[in-house]
């Protein structure tokens, strides 16, 4: 290892040694103490390699054995040393890039807002930046503990805040407290949310208005948010007064849920044929440049992905650098047609997809009924999807009371 090392430092040169008598070049070597490797003898002569100071000094030895020697290959770090001399301006604007670049990642460019769910990440960036953490800030001049505290303080609802540099980026990220909302305690009733066929229904509090096996439709009251002084039903209450309160119970109903999905058997797809065109838009303030138009002829088939890029022009936060790169991906149309089956699976995963968003996840699923339907369109298959579930259906609302006393005349 510390001789490759070497060899490397002082330079290596390997030579092809061709003539009546190559073995007495290298006797030759050895008589002068040159040290010779990687000996190789081909039929187009023999190869050696020797130090680079050595090869300055075979000159003599050449002429003597009566041979002649080619350099086929030189490496190491004199051969470097001389390039770069050749190549003074390509060394200078290497050092110049990386003090450049050594300067630029010493700032922070950009600044990410992780975390937040219910805190506008603006709001977040306005405090930051009043406290000194902007684009275009030298990072060992940010006061990142401060910066921390002022939000934390700022924002009650922040549980944590960490400020953390990579690269050119600032990542700010922001734990929120988890604030249990207040328990509503206005008066309310409770209505039917969906329309059912109730199975069971537990009134905690309130007076129940439906029953079990009734048929309610959506809003209908299911138990009524009241009770009355002295008890219901007492008989020795002779003018009950009725308060109004917040209902409380448990109804669960059988639901239906309904929906279709369909499929064509023959199907026209756009594949993307390989050929594409980039276009730049640069946007300096208010003002557009066209860098490279891309032109798009009317009836061309072409999918277009657009990137856009947001610069701060250096610590001025009122000029905005922004590129807007479009690459058109040309298309080519394709018809495909599939199989009865794969359209039935296909319609019927569509409408259960469609239903996905309806039925609670709550919900027991008692029975699912797929149907077939007919259509007049030979090209189109669609699927009808019944499910049957039990759910509970109840929900709030509420009342507003000014001073309301009521005597019922009867009640359940």
């Amino acid at each position: 290892m510390i001789r490759n090392i070497s060899r490397y430092i002082h330079g290596t040169v390997k030579i092809k040694v061709s003539g009546s008598m190559p073995e007495k070049f290298i006797n030759l070597c050895v008589m002068k103490n040159i040290y010779l490797w990687g000996l190789a003898k081909r039929n187009e002569g023999l190869f050696v390699c020797m130090s680079l100071s050595d090869f300055f000094s075979i000159r003599p030895i050449v002429r003597n054995s009566k041979n002649q020697i080619k350099v086929v290959k030189y490496y190491g770090l004199p051969f470097i040393i001389k390039k770069m001399k050749k190549r003074k301006m390509m060394v200078i604007g290497l050092i110049l890039f990386l003090c450049v670049l050594n300067t630029l990642v010493s700032y922070i460019w950009f600044i990410d807002i992780i975390g937040t769910k219910a805190i506008p990440a603006q709001q977040i960036r306005d405090i930051i930046a009043e406290n000194g953490l902007r684009p275009g800030m030298l990072k060992s001049d940010i006061p990142v503990k401060n910066i921390e505290n002022q939000v934390a303080v700022t924002l009650p609802e922040v549980a944590w805040v960490g400020i953390r540099f990579t690269g050119i980026h600032a990542v700010v990220e922001i734990v929120e407290k988890t604030i249990s909302k207040p328990q509503d305690k206005e008066p309310a009733d409770i209505v039917a949310a969906k329309d059912g066929v109730i199975t069971e229904i537990i009134a905690l509090s309130g007076q129940s208005v439906a029953k079990k096996g009734d048929t309610v439709k959506k809003g209908d009251l299911l138990i009524k948010g009241v009770s009355y002084e002295g008890g219901v039903g007492d008989s020795t209450t002779i003018n009950p007064i009725q308060q109004r309160i917040r209902a409380k119970g448990i109804i669960k109903a059988r639901v239906w849920y309904e929906s279709y999905g369909e499929s064509e058997l023959l199907t026209t797809i756009h594949e993307r044929t390989g050929r594409q065109d980039i276009g730049v838009v640069l946007r300096i303030g208010q003002q557009e440049f066209q860098l490279k138009k891309v032109a798009v002829k009317p009836g061309d088939l072409v999918e277009v992905d657009t990137f856009k890029k947001k610069l701060f022009w250096w610590r001025n936060n009122d000029i905005i650098v922004e590129s807007t790169i479009s690459t058109f991906y040309e298309l080519n149309e394709r018809n495909v047609e599939i199989g009865i089956e794969e359209a039935k699976e296909q319609s019927k995963s569509r409408a259960f997809t469609s239903l996905q968003s309806l039925i609670p996840e709550t919900a027991h699923v008692l029975s699912r009924n797929i149907e077939v339907l007919q259509m007049p369109e030979k090209n189109l298959v669609r699927i009808k999807v019944n499910v049957e579930t039990v759910e509970d259906i109840g929900q709030f609302m509420n009342i507003t009371i000014k001073n309301e006393i009521s005597m019922p005349s009867q009640y359940n």
